[in-house]
């Protein structure tokens, strides 16, 4: 029918009869299709990125010889551009690395004790103080905020040690902490009646080295002092409507 292809050999085309239930290797399969059923796929455990400790950038001054720019801007009080999420993170770090967590508060932070924290910063960004003063309040406003965010930390860690004797804690310090008396210290304060009686206890890593906790205590009170003074006027207005009626 169609004489143009006979000169093309084809190859000869097998057929293989699909396995039969009795066939050894079918059998198998089936039996165990049935028995266990499909395998779930093991899920694989999510990769978690630790604090950062400033390798990277450290090690771009390094190899560049030359200091990373940040962008800082009076009217914007925070830092802006390429470098911005970098010199948030060297922040983070230096705190974690120099910050005497023996302080509980972060206003008891000396001066002295900042110095080593500031000059982790001016060794890889360029921080002309003299030209824009406005830099050291950026900074001097956000390391209270890391110090917070790192106690917050500390301290949730602390709980899942809680089952176990107060030796025990003290010797499971976290890796953060590189002074093994400020991880004791910790350990007292978090045990101490100081720590406990104070409001909110749960959220003082949070809010307690900051003002704006006692402005949260005292708008409370003045709260809850509207609330009643409303209460009052509530019902002596129902009381001047009854005798209205």
């Amino acid at each position: 029918m169609f004489p143009y292809l006979q000169h093309i050999n084809m190859p000869p085309v097998t057929v293989h009869p699909p396995p039969t239930s009795g066939s050894s290797n079918g059998s198998s399969r089936n039996d165990a299709t049935t028995e266990t059923g499909p395998q779930p796929i093991p899920e694989r455990p999510r990769k978690r990125r630790g604090p950062t400790q400033g390798f990277q950038t450290a090690h771009i001054v390094k190899v560049t010889q030359h200091k990373l720019e940040v962008i800082i801007e009076k009217e914007d009080m925070r830092a802006t551009g390429p470098n911005a999420p970098r010199f948030a993170n060297e922040i983070g770090a230096a705190v974690r690395q120099y910050a005497p967590l023996n302080k509980i508060w972060w206003k008891d932070v000396t001066d002295a004790e900042k110095s080593p924290m500031y000059s982790r910063l001016e060794n890889v960004f360029v921080l002309d103080y003299d030209k824009r003063p406005w830099i050291k309040e950026v900074i001097e406003n956000d390391m209270p905020i890391r110090f917070k965010e790192f106690r917050y930390e500390l301290h949730d860690y602390y709980e899942t040690l809680i089952d176990l004797p107060m030796a025990e804690r003290k010797a499971k310090k976290h890796d953060q902490v590189l002074n093994q008396d400020y991880w004791d210290f910790l350990c007292d304060y978090w045990e101490s009646e100081a720590f406990k009686v104070l409001p909110f206890a749960g959220c003082i890593p949070v809010f307690a080295d900051c003002s704006y906790y006692h402005l949260l205590v005292l708008s409370c009170n003045q709260l809850l002092f509207c609330m009643f003074i409303l209460d009052i006027l509530m019902i002596e207005s129902g009381r001047q409507m009854a005798n209205l009626t």
